[in-house]
């Protein structure tokens, strides 16, 4: 094996155990005895596939975020086998503690990991996924601040600081897998589209904003 490919094995190794960590570390905190809980139930690597293509709204855009250095968790309901669990344990997109639980995997692996994406599968009856970008959501929050407010414990209610951070950051980061598509690498691209495409285009409108601004 070559030094180059052997270093990146090695490093995926270490990702893939840290990530294993966060995941039973999260599902501590989500996991409790209850209706409401949720088990983290796999940390894996993305590099099954080559990329997420993701079909921004109107379909005018398409962008394609590399999976050779993400992280795959999937969140699910206790007593539930995911993904697609059955009616009576399923939640619904909008539900607000998966949508934590995701947020806080995604922060936390950015911080504590070289990843450079996440993806989280939602408890939904369709499959969905929360797929942060480690430069991208960067840009959209001070990492740290969110960390924080997201250590709070789960079992109790949020205060609205806190429903709006997690709205803010993962309403526009949802998306619906469409097609699992052939690249010319003759490898596989997961494509996938907005859950929330108004929302996801003020997202692009916003990002591009900073960008002006950052290039003066």
């Amino acid at each position: 094996m070559p030094a180059t490919k052997a270093r990146q094995t090695a490093v995926q190794g270490r990702t893939i155990e840290q990530a294993k960590r966060i995941q039973a570390e999260t599902t501590a905190r989500y996991g409790w005895s209850g209706a409401a809980s949720l088990l983290v139930t796999e940390a894996s690597s993305t590099a099954v596939i080559e990329s997420f293509t993701l079909l921004m709204p109107g379909l005018e855009e398409t962008r394609v975020v590399p999976a050779a250095n993400g992280i795959y968790f999937a969140i699910c309901p206790r007593r539930a086998s995911c993904p697609y669990p059955p009616p009576r344990f399923a939640r619904p997109p909008s539900d607000f503690l998966a949508r934590r639980a995701s947020l806080e995997l995604a922060i936390r692996t950015f911080a504590e990991t070289s990843a450079d994406v996440v993806a989280v599968s939602l408890p939904t009856r369709r499959f969905t996924l929360f797929i942060g970008e480690r430069d991208e959501l960067g840009r959209a929050t001070d990492a740290p601040i969110a960390g924080e407010a997201l250590r709070a414990d789960p079992s109790r209610p949020p205060d609205a600081a806190l429903r709006t951070l997690v709205a803010e950051l993962t309403r526009s980061r949802i998306f619906v897998p469409i097609a699992l598509e052939p690249t010319p690498a003759g490898r596989d691209t997961l494509t996938a589209v907005p859950l929330w495409p108004s929302t996801a285009a003020h997202l692009r409108r916003s990002a591009e904003k900073q960008l002006r601004a950052a290039d003066r």
